[in-house]
């Protein structure tokens, strides 16, 4: 009968008396590697329902030092092997990669202004509000005052043109070529239609009594000196308009010439004048609202138009004066002038106004 070779004298000749290591000292298999222990753990593991890792025989790929330390530490203690796996898999330990985004989405915190720092930044966030103040304010100025200014000047037109139907015009006088002095009328009441081709071919506007801002100049078109002359009246029929802004009907009061007609519609006809000449003066100089122009001693026996309107553009600084005389007079009976009566704006008037 064979026994077993002796492998280090005779007292561990009885070694075979042990049974964990005399089974293998009895056989020709090598001992299990460290891949093979943690695969038969893992199984084990498996079967009581614990993780398993997943092995494959090329060696892990390390994506932090996270996962270097539970390898490590897998091979060190083959109990931690299963976690290891978990950690190759992908795995990260709870709250870690919270705290590394918490940290890249913090903001250093501000450092407080200063007093000088301070009354600049508010300074300067005061300058921007009073500039978007200034350029709505500018906005509103130019562009819808003319709209609004506008919208009122053709409803008030409108309703003139209509109250002249229900109107008798005053008795002619004996003379034909005498025309007819318009009615004076009360303090801000229109009383007149104001046409001036040369300004467009539907151009007009109403003429009121006074020349008041308001409600007159801003709202109403033109507006009559108060004591100067009434339209086909002996003396200076003066009236003054915006140049700018709230409709701005005299706006091209600088591009009349010698020859243009300006015609004015009342209850009992039209009165044209033509423009003879202009003059730039100073605010102050009313002399040219009397009955002769600049020469306030004489009466005088022609009848002037004489309208005013600031001078330059977009200033207060001077007054442009524009001056005409009555030319021409037709009755209400007989219809509008040949200057108007085909033009835009008199079959606007005469439609809405119901003529």
């Amino acid at each position: 009968m064979s026994t077993a070779p002796e492998l280090g004298g005779g007292q561990n000749s009885g070694a075979g008396s042990h049974p964990g290591t005399g089974s293998q000292a009895g056989t020709d298999q090598p001992l299990p590697s460290r891949r093979e222990l943690r695969r038969r753990e893992a199984e084990a593991a498996a079967a009581n329902g614990a993780p398993t890792a997943v092995y494959s025989d090329a060696p892990p790929a390390y994506t932090d030092s996270t996962q270097v330390q539970q390898s490590v530490s897998s091979e060190t203690n083959p109990n931690l092997g299963a976690y290891a796996g978990a950690a190759v898999a992908g795995y990260s330990a709870p709250g870690e990669g919270s705290r590394r985004t918490n940290r890249r989405r913090q903001k250093p915190e501000r450092e407080p202004l200063g007093p000088v720092r301070g009354t600049i930044r508010t300074f300067g966030e005061l300058c921007i509000t009073a500039g978007m103040v200034l350029i709505l304010f500018v906005v509103w100025q130019l562009w819808w005052t003319d709209i609004e200014a506008n919208r009122d000047n053709e409803q008030l037109a409108d309703k003139l043109a209509q109250d002249w139907q229900n109107q008798d015009p005053n008795e002619l006088p004996d003379d034909p070529d005498e025309p007819v002095v318009a009615d004076p009328v009360e303090k801000n009441s229109a009383f007149g239609i104001f046409y001036i081709p040369r300004f467009g071919d539907d151009y007009y506007r109403t003429v009121a009594e006074g020349v008041d801002l308001e409600p007159v100049l801003n709202r109403m078109g033109v507006g009559r000196y108060p004591n100067s002359a009434m339209p086909g009246e002996v003396g200076n029929f003066s009236i003054a308009g915006h140049r700018v802004t709230y409709g701005k009907p005299l706006n091209q009061i600088a591009q009349l010439r010698p020859g243009d007609e300006i015609i004015v519609q009342t209850k009992d006809g039209f009165y044209t004048y033509t423009f003879r000449n202009f003059d730039i003066i100073l605010p102050d100089a009313v002399e040219v609202l009397a009955p002769v122009p600049n020469e306030p001693k004489f009466k005088g026996k022609d009848r002037i138009l004489t309208m005013t309107a600031c001078n330059p553009m977009f200033s207060a600084r001077e007054r442009y004066v524009a001056y005409a005389e009555l030319t021409d007079w037709t009755p209400a009976g007989d219809g509008a002038p040949d200057n108007i009566k085909d033009s835009k704006a008199y079959d606007k008037v005469s439609k809405n106004g119901g003529a």
